[in-house]
């Protein structure tokens, strides 16, 4: 937090009552209690699902320490992987609270790989100390059954106005409308909007973004009291006065949670809001962004090889039969190469299988749209799957992509979209990748507007990217692949 002059900043006494103080839970407490839930759920679904299965057996087992001692490992099995497989699919995300349909199919493809990966690992191998199919499957139902009910439980019990969080918004601008918008999309069961605090008098006792401009920044300590409000974000597109700061230490001594408009803003969408951060919030992604963990290049370098590795099988097996079907299909040469631009703007030549006319860009480079009529018939097949990146081994080969990045734009591209789009050069302080945060989270994008969107992922991943975040990407591609989703 900075302040735009140097004058002395005093601690006010706090207020004597601490209306900020609730039982209302933050993002943080609710996602916790999700996973706390689903946890007990599974819990009690294997052990109804042993009680199930012994007592529908001609001769039951006796339930003792022993058996226990014996299984409790795959009680502890199917729960990790469920939850690692709920995490994958984004079961945790705030958006999906209150998408029952949503969460009923998600939570079945959990199910299913699951009961796939048994099928796969036991049946095939055989092993002596396989668990029963029985057991295993009344444990995957009652746990699908559930979490199913839990969730819509845990639905109907957070989204009441009683355990909604209550927040004032300091700036009725583009920043605080841009925040208003995204809770109202992504995480409208878990907070109230009660308006908006600024200085413009024009703005007073009107509406902004369907949201009252309920009063002025002096008067903020009284407008959280008097609304019941339990945080206030500032969404200031300058830097604050030494006046509002005070204030706000003033509300956060009176119990108040502050909270930055770009931080919840990342929270709330996965994406860095680029049109209104500082000009110095380039310089923490700069720093970071250039040296990450060694324990995270090690395993960055580990997902490249394993890639060059497994790709490289699969680019001997079915390569020849690719190339023969784009040669059949239409007259040209098998690959196709662009110039891109890598890290710190090098350019470098990107490798793909061709999936467009050999005249596609004969007026000049054009952005691919999504049912782009230069794509030919087995080209559409290729980057549905995917396919078409397949000769980009040799680009990870040679080390000017990781597998996992910001995807590499052309030049003549970045040269206009740098003009447009504030911070858009920040993408290129780290290397690119094959596959990346905004290729999984967003559409095809053929537009400025589209490229904005997508910026702000990169640089989502760039200031968070971590091991995590990197096995969520490569979940998540795997799901575009089969789904035949590619862009």
């Amino acid at each position: 937090m900075a302040i735009s002059d140097n004058k002395p900043i005093h601690l006010s006494p706090a207020p004597s009552i601490h209306w900020g103080t609730n039982l209302r839970p933050t993002l943080f407490e609710r996602k916790i209690l999700l996973f706390l839930g689903d946890i007990l759920v599974i819990a009690l679904a294997c052990g109804g699902a042993v009680w199930l299965w012994n007592f529908t057996r001609p001769e039951p087992l006796t339930l003792d320490l022993n058996f226990v001692e014996y299984n409790y490992h795959w009680v502890f099995t199917l729960m990790g992987v469920w939850l690692a497989l709920s995490w994958l699919l984004d079961l945790y995300h705030f958006k999906l609270t209150t998408q029952h349909t949503q969460i009923f199919f998600r939570l079945a493809g959990v199910m299913t790989i699951i009961l796939l990966a048994y099928l796969l690992v036991f049946f095939v191998k055989a092993y002596d100390i396989a668990l029963p199919r029985l057991p295993l499957f009344y444990a995957l139902m009652l746990s699908f059954v559930g979490t199913n009910l839990w969730r819509w439980g845990y639905s109907q019990i957070v989204g009441q106005e009683a355990f909604r969080q209550r927040l004032l918004i300091i700036g009725a601008g583009w920043a605080g409308q841009t925040l208003a918008s995204a809770i109202q999309t992504e995480a409208q069961a878990h907070f109230h909007l009660l308006g908006f605090v600024d200085n413009d008098p024009d703005k007073q006792k009107s509406y902004v973004a369907n949201l009252p401009v309920i009063g002025q920044t002096p008067d903020i300590l009284q407008l959280a009291h008097g609304h019941q409000a339990d945080a206030i974000i500032y969404a200031l597109p300058n830097q604050l006065r030494a006046e509002t700061f005070q204030l706000l230490l003033d509300c956060q001594a009176a119990g108040l949670s502050i909270i930055q408009m770009p931080t919840l803003y990342e929270t709330l969408t996965g994406r860095v809001p680029v049109e209104h951060v500082r000009n110095d919030w380039l310089l923490p992604i700069e720093v970071t962004g250039g040296r990450p963990a060694l324990t995270y290049h090690i395993f960055n370098r580990l997902v490249d090889w394993s890639f060059i590795v497994v790709a490289g099988l699969f680019f001997l097996l079915f390569g020849p039969m690719i190339a023969l079907l784009i040669k059949l299909d239409s007259p040209g040469p098998i690959f196709y190469s662009q110039i891109r631009s890598g890290k710190g703007g090098n350019p470098f030549k990107l490798i793909k299988f061709r999936s467009m006319r050999t005249d596609a860009e004969a007026s000049g480079a054009k952005w691919a749209t999504q049912n782009d009529n230069r794509v030919t018939r087995v080209g559409r097949f290729l980057r549905d799957s995917r396919l078409d990146e397949l000769p980009q081994i040799l680009n990870v080969l040679r080390g000017e992509i990781h597998l996992i990045g910001p995807r590499p734009e052309r030049p003549e591209f970045v040269s206009k979209l740098e003009e447009e789009i504030p911070f858009y050069r920040a993408r290129l302080v780290v290397k690119p990748g094959l596959t990346g945060w905004a290729q999984v989270k967003y559409r095809y994008g053929s537009t400025v507007e589209d490229a904005l969107v997508k910026l702000q992922y990169d640089l989502y991943y760039i200031k968070n990217r971590s091991i995590l975040l990197d096995l969520s990407i490569l979940a998540k591609t795997v799901g575009v692949i089969v789904t035949f989703k590619g862009t």
